[in-house]
């Protein structure tokens, strides 16, 4: 399959995440770099010429269309399971926790699930290496901040805890995974796993050492400019900033009150700055979109469907003002259940029993955003006779209601917008003109919500009085 399909479908019309599964293929003449947005993306190596090149990328592409897709995978992988959930996928169970034991919980971004059922399959001895991702220090050679590493150590997969919100590419570390025999588990966002799916299913080395995956719950991937924009807010300018955290608990608030702390050099010194809670901040709503990457508004996977076990953060009532963090967590392979209800009889965890309803209505926006409102964008590409991605949603132009329309709109235009009008204030050292350029979109977007507020309020009172 040629690699000119892939550009000028995927790549040209945005809809490449930059996981690199191209790239990762045995004489593959691509090569991941950043763009001028900040964002991971494939290039065309300089020393290969693109017209006598054909490799199998559009089968690993998570974006192609040529390739399976979740409900195919899954049903490969899950289908004794026998429960499918809609939206969740195949689940054999689901559950809320966090960890009780060591400092999991305290170092992870919320309870600690994660690295600790990857440290738990370690000790096990069901793997021995985890592929996840470290922060990097930047330098001229490699500019990230975060990449994909092999950690072999229970020290070095405890280092791997937290969320990273920063573009990250895997073909490195899979080519390092093919040539270092060994049994490893994989962890990443919904498209990443399925890439590891999709290169399992092409390579036989691959599908015998990556024996686990474990999905993280995904509202959206940023550029390496929403690093960029807390630093600047907390008085470290984005060129130099070295290192960041973007979840940092903070005392005396909600879980879902937390803040950054970033290292950077400020006149020539080495300082750490950790900011108030970023709601106080400018860019602290998701639902805006800032610096997300166009495909992630084409994706139909919230959580990992194609993942043995998915973590996310609990938000439902009962948890979110634990400041200290709980995880959802949903169960496709019995070995891992075991290890959980193993832990949980010997007080090492703690786990509270959810519906899979339970486990949408803490995800609900993300839902919402990747079910209706994917199929009014699909409905939007198909009036303009453009390409886009085959999904499980289909387009439709009444999917949502007018006002939902606009919002879903916005959100689109502030999500491109910001990675216009990040570069001018940087090439102005002014984040003032970000926040001024934005904020007629951002009023618009808010007014929308209110009046939406006053006409639920107005409705329940009519039902009430009248």
């Amino acid at each position: 399959m040629h690699i000119q399909d892939l550009f000028k479908t995927v790549v040209n019309g945005g809809y490449c995440i930059g996981c690199g599964a191209c790239a990762s293929l045995s004489d593959s003449p691509i090569e991941i770099r950043f763009d001028e947005d900040k964002k991971l993306q494939p290039y065309i190596k300089q020393d290969d010429t693109e017209d006598n090149m054909t490799v199998s990328a559009l089968l690993v592409c998570p974006f192609s269309g040529k390739s399976k897709n979740e409900d195919e995978i899954g049903e490969e992988l899950y289908s004794k399971i026998g429960n499918k959930n809609d939206k969740l996928g195949y689940a054999a169970a689901t559950y809320a926790g966090f960890v009780k034991e060591a400092s999991f919980r305290e170092n992870g971004s919320s309870g600690g699930m994660g690295s600790w059922i990857m440290a738990e399959l370690f000790r096990e001895g069901y793997i021995d290496s985890v592929i996840h991702i470290h922060s990097n220090t930047p330098d001229e050679n490699n500019p990230k901040l975060f990449q994909y590493t092999i950690s072999s150590t229970l020290e070095d997969i405890y280092a791997g805890a937290k969320s990273r919100y920063y573009p990250i590419e895997l073909s490195a570390v899979i080519k390092e995974v093919k040539e270092r025999p060994g049994r490893y588990a994989f962890v990443g966002l919904p498209c990443f796993v399925k890439s590891v799916r999709l290169l399992m299913m092409q390579d036989p080395i691959l599908k015998e050492r990556i024996l686990f995956c474990m999905g993280l719950v995904c509202g959206h991937l940023k550029s390496a400019h929403f690093a960029s924009m807390w630093a600047w807010q907390v008085g470290i300018f984005p060129d130099n900033l070295i290192s960041i955290d973007f979840r940092t608990k903070l005392k005396d608030y909600g879980a879902n009150q937390y803040g950054i702390t970033a290292k950077g050099l400020v006149e020539g010194k080495a300082i750490t700055r950790v900011s108030p809670p970023l709601k106080e901040l400018f860019g602290a709503d998701w639902g805006w979109g800032l610096f997300k990457y166009k495909a992630c508004d084409y994706c139909d996977d919230v959580v990992a469907e194609t993942a043995d076990v998915t973590i996310g953060d609990a938000w439902l009532p009962q948890y979110v003002k634990d400041a200290e963090g709980t995880n959802v967590i949903i169960i496709r392979d019995e070995r891992i259940n075991n290890i959980l209800n193993k832990a949980k009889s010997q007080n090492r965890i703690h786990l509270d029993k959810l519906t899979p309803d339970q486990v949408i209505s803490s995800q609900s926006s993300g839902f919402a955003h990747r079910r209706e409102g994917l199929s009014y964008r699909l409905s939007l590409l198909e009036k303009a006779s453009q390409w886009y991605p085959p999904k499980r949603v289909q387009p439709s132009d009444k999917a949502v209601d007018n006002k939902t329309k606009r919002k879903l709109d916005l959100r689109i235009i502030l999500s491109e917008k910001s990675h216009e009008y990040f570069k001018e204030a940087l090439a102005k050292k002014s984040f003032d003109l970000l926040k001024t350029k934005l904020m007629p979109f951002i009023n618009e977007y808010y007014q929308l919500y209110k009046t939406s507020y006053v006409k639920k309020i107005f409705t329940r009172l009519k039902k009430r009085f009248l």
